[in-house]
């Protein structure tokens, strides 16, 4: 995001949050994070507060093993969730929702951007996220034309 004019982040409560590493076979941590103000069952109501999950991340054989043929799980493909459907996970609203993980070196990074699931939480469906690192190189790009602009 480019903004008019500098900012000073001051909120604790508000980070900068890096692109991930440069390169598509960097291991992703097991665990990472997933945040959204989608809504908490269903067929509730959106949250009215931004809500966090650890989320158990694993390989995208799990998600082909678990949506089959019918549904493409690519490369640029992230596959995370709880598969007990205990804890709560992404849900309806949650869409473009950051998947963050902490580097080894401390820095947290975007991972994915919530993409779908087999309803909210189902048991033994994780969830799809679409993989930053596949699309680094376009991104980067963009970033370049972009930044080249002036407003």
């Amino acid at each position: 995001m480019k903004l008019s004019r500098p900012t000073n982040i001051t909120n604790t409560n508000v980070r900068c949050l890096c692109l991930p590493p440069s390169t598509n076979n960097t291991p992703i941590p097991k665990i990472c994070v997933t945040t959204g103000w989608g809504k908490v069952k269903p067929n509730g109501p959106l949250s009215g507060k931004l809500r966090q999950i650890k989320v158990p991340v694993h390989n995208t054989s799990v998600c082909r093993d678990k949506y089959g043929p019918a549904v493409p799980i690519t490369d640029g493909h992230l596959c995370a969730g709880r598969m007990d459907g205990k804890g709560g996970g992404p849900c309806v609203g949650d869409s473009g929702g950051p998947l963050q993980c902490s580097g080894p070196n401390g820095r947290w990074f975007l991972a994915g951007l919530t993409s779908f699931g087999s309803g909210c939480a189902r048991p033994g469906y994780p969830d799809v996220y679409t993989k930053l690192s596949f699309h680094l190189p376009w991104i980067l790009k963009q970033i370049k034309i972009h930044t080249d602009q002036k407003f």
